[in-house]
């Protein structure tokens, strides 16, 4: 749905300053970047991160089935303390999250309609039931465009309350547990996990220039078994359909030219060759994340490598096209430091990062390096690589 209600319609730029050139920059691909985004004066559930983390990866999967075999790629999540206050954002309507997101994410570095190459998907804690998304150059205006142009190839965002993960979380489903699963009389299907999922996909779809079917089909219905779409009937996640033209535009976009293989390599995940006061942090392992400052109220990592001062190393053998990271000082940190990126044991970028300054998003091509080494050659800080990853 596009700005509207779910209930009612369907149920930085970085500023680091280099030391030395940073490098021969690289491309990632046409991509999701999925945001799970907090209002600063809200705690939020450990839980929400691993939740929407393994939400991510299932919509993934579910669009590779139904497109047999082509899928997207996404960025690691990221957990963003947002500028704005709950009720900034909440203003007198949940539409309020809309454009402050936008312009928000926008001094940061994500101008998303900017003739860009990636979606926003921001999966916000205490948005409530509400569900919103766009594309940059809108979406298709006939059944017959299909494949045949590049609507929703460009930049999209989507919002995606949190409502729902909420009741799966707490089991607000009496009805379950008193054996009344039926929709048509009971709520489980609001907080079974297959609502949110099945939101994300039906949004996500949205900002790939799919509109509704009953644009094209007057009438259209979710009952009718024949004629199913996860762009009608978003709640039904299990029925893994979409119509035939709308699988056709999908695969005709830059987005969905990738197999369903996993899109990167972490490397807080991949044991290190070597390590000199270096570690990393592994949601899977029940790590916390990682914090810094500098962008909204706090940038949060679940997926970190750390390096403690001047001399820290970590070194790791690597297969890839790109190394991408956001890189920052941890929460706490108070001097200046310098990273040193070494590929197959040559210079490829050295970076100087201040305390409080908000983390800056590098790429590297790798033309084929082997390993790559990193290494702080200056300063007491503590130096994060966050969700750092080598693309396949």
């Amino acid at each position: 749905m596009r700005r509207t209600s779910l209930l009612a319609a369907c149920a930085a730029l970085w500023a680091f300053s280099p030391a030395l050139a940073p490098g021969v920059s690289a491309q990632e691909p046409a991509r999701v970047i999925p945001v799970y985004l907090v209002p600063r004066d809200l705690s939020f559930p450990m839980q929400g991160v691993v939740y929407n983390a393994r939400v991510v990866a299932d919509v993934r999967a579910w669009y590779g089935r139904v497109l047999g075999g082509r899928t997207f790629d996404y960025e690691p999540l990221v957990v963003q303390e947002s500028r704005h206050t709950f009720a900034q954002l909440a203003a007198d309507s949940f539409q309020a999250w809309w454009p402050l997101l936008q312009n928000e994410f926008a001094d940061y570095g994500w101008p998303w309609n900017k003739h860009a190459k990636f979606k926003l998907l921001f999966l916000t804690h205490g948005a409530g039931a509400w569900a919103g998304s766009d594309s940059e150059n809108g979406g298709l205006d006939s059944t017959s465009q299909a494949g045949k142009v590049d609507k929703g190839n460009w930049g999209g965002l989507a919002v995606i309350g949190d409502s729902s993960v909420a009741g799966v979380f707490v089991k607000v489903c009496p009805e379950v547990a008193h054996g009344k699963a039926d929709s048509t009389i009971a709520t489980a299907w609001w907080c079974s996990g297959s609502t949110y999922r099945g939101t994300v996909a039906h949004e996500l779809g949205h900002t790939w220039g799919l509109p509704h079917p009953d644009a094209f089909t007057k009438g259209f219905r979710c009952a009718d078994s024949t004629a199913y779409t996860i762009m009608q009937c978003h709640w039904w996640w299990e029925k893994e359909r979409l119509l035939p033209y709308e699988i056709v535009h999908l695969r005709s976009l830059d987005f969905f030219q990738f197999d369903t293989a996993a899109a990167y390599v972490l490397l807080a995940e991949t044991k290190a060759l070597s390590v000199v006061r270096s570690r990393s942090s592994v949601l899977e392992r029940g790590d916390s994340v990682v914090w810094v400052d500098g962008r909204g109220a706090g940038t949060g990592y679940p997926w970190a490598v750390m390096l403690d001062g001047a001399g820290a190393r970590a070194e790791y053998a690597i297969s890839g096209t790109t190394l991408a990271f956001d890189l920052g000082l941890a929460r706490g940190s108070t001097a200046a430091s310098d990273l040193r990126v070494d590929l197959d044991g040559k210079p490829a970028g050295l970076y100087s990062v201040e305390p409080g300054q908000a983390p800056g998003r590098f790429t590297l091509a790798l033309h084929g390096a082997r390993r790559v080494t990193l290494r702080v050659t200056r300063g007491r800080g503590r130096v994060v690589l966050g969700n750092a990853r080598v693309w396949r």
